[in-house]
């Protein structure tokens, strides 16, 4: 029976959380539920699918007393700003949303909205006397980041008041985003929304796979990445490689043991990657993005990262291939947006149609509502 219910935990993680389930009516028995369960595992022919499972498994909590809830959240805290920008695009704001984090707190020119609303803190230090006094209806918190932090946080909640709902969402992952969004739509009784806002965004991702799937693995562009720390990249398994594969790239630090090592100057030259890419906005690199940070920078760090000694004989330098990209939108909801450029920059004959700017446009005008323009802003540089 435990492990029944831990692989109904683990299954139920990848699409709505438990947490969203109270107290109901039966439907689905044990063994029925264990034998699907074991056959999905076993795959072959004629296996479930994992979301057919899913389902399952909704009707087995059923089964265990348990159904979805009657009403929307009314009061929500918001502990992370990845769920905070997909509640937006969703068009849930202020007035459900009653208390946020401080990071997006601090970021007035993305979350102009939440300038008066009450901040609760951080996941690293959350304010429990705060959130109680808010008299929230649910709080949502990170699922796999940062994963003991956020557990502890929920302990807390639950033991302080019962009646509080617990969401756990990452909103940053392309392998599951649109899973999020469609679960937040259902949570909210934002089906339409949701569907209309993860088909925008699968639709972003399927243009860049059906324009490189025809490329064979010898002839893929080699991408070296390197984040806001000098010579940090990332490796097999890490959110890095996942998006330069989906760009249709190859990465040319994959086979690299650590998730995101620091590797030797002298590594970058032997790579000679076709593509470099650097990412700012954090560290010693905080310019452009929403913030407008020192736009005037920008140039002079791509300048400093084109001219690295040993660089000269760099294919990616020779053919003027190196570019900064705002992790503004390379990391969260806006991965997609970077993603799009990554695949403008490593194929530009395959993508001439492709416009990742008037991607990011419509995505701040139709889903998130703000009026940006994004003409004099630096989020990329050269501009495409």
């Amino acid at each position: 029976m435990k492990q029944v219910h831990l692989l109904l935990c683990l299954l139920l993680a990848l699409a709505v959380p438990a947490a969203a389930l109270v107290p109901g009516d039966a439907a689905l028995g044990q063994d029925e539920f264990a034998g699907m369960v074991l056959s999905f595992l076993a795959g072959g022919e004629g296996a479930p699918t994992l979301a057919g499972v899913q389902d399952a498994a909704a009707l087995y909590l059923e089964g265990e007393g348990a159904v979805a809830p009657a009403s929307p959240p009314a009061r929500v805290v918001v502990f992370n700003g990845e769920t905070l920008e997909t509640l937006r695009s969703l068009g849930i704001g202020p007035s459900s949303v009653v208390g946020i984090d401080k990071f997006s707190a601090q970021k007035p020119e993305f979350f102009p909205e939440y300038g008066n609303t009450t901040v609760v803190g951080s996941i690293w230090s959350p304010d429990y006397e705060t959130v109680v006094s808010l008299h929230p209806d649910a709080v949502f918190l990170y699922a796999t980041t940062c994963k003991e932090i956020c557990d502890e946080i929920q302990a807390k909640l639950a033991a302080s008041n019962p009646e509080i709902r617990v969401y756990r969402f990452d909103c940053f992952r392309p392998e599951n985003y649109a899973d999020d969004v469609r679960a937040l739509g259902t949570i909210f009784g934002r089906e339409a929304e949701a569907e209309r806002f993860a088909a925008f965004y699968t639709g972003a991702l399927d243009t860049v796979r059906t324009g490189t799937t025809d490329i064979p693995d010898a002839e893929r562009t080699t991408v070296y990445l390197e984040n806001w720390r000098d010579y940090k990249t990332g490796a097999a398994a890490s959110g890095y490689e996942d998006k330069i594969v989906r760009a249709g790239g190859k990465n040319v630090f994959s086979s690299l043991a650590a998730e995101y090592p620091e590797v030797d100057p002298e590594a970058v030259i032997a790579a000679d990657p076709d593509v470099v890419v650097k990412l700012i906005g954090a560290g010693s690199y905080v310019s452009g993005g929403y913030q407008n940070a020192g736009p005037e920078k920008v140039p002079e760090i791509h300048a400093a990262l084109a001219g690295r000694p040993g660089w000269t004989d760099i294919t990616a330098v020779k053919e003027k291939k190196v570019y900064l990209l705002h992790n503004d939108i390379f990391g969260g909801p806006e991965n997609f947006i970077g993603i799009a450029y990554l695949a403008k920059w490593s194929y530009p004959d395959r993508f001439a149609d492709l416009d990742p700017a008037a991607l990011h446009q419509t995505y701040l005008d139709e889903y998130q509502h703000l009026e940006t323009d994004l003409s004099g802003m630096q989020f990329t540089y050269p501009a495409v």
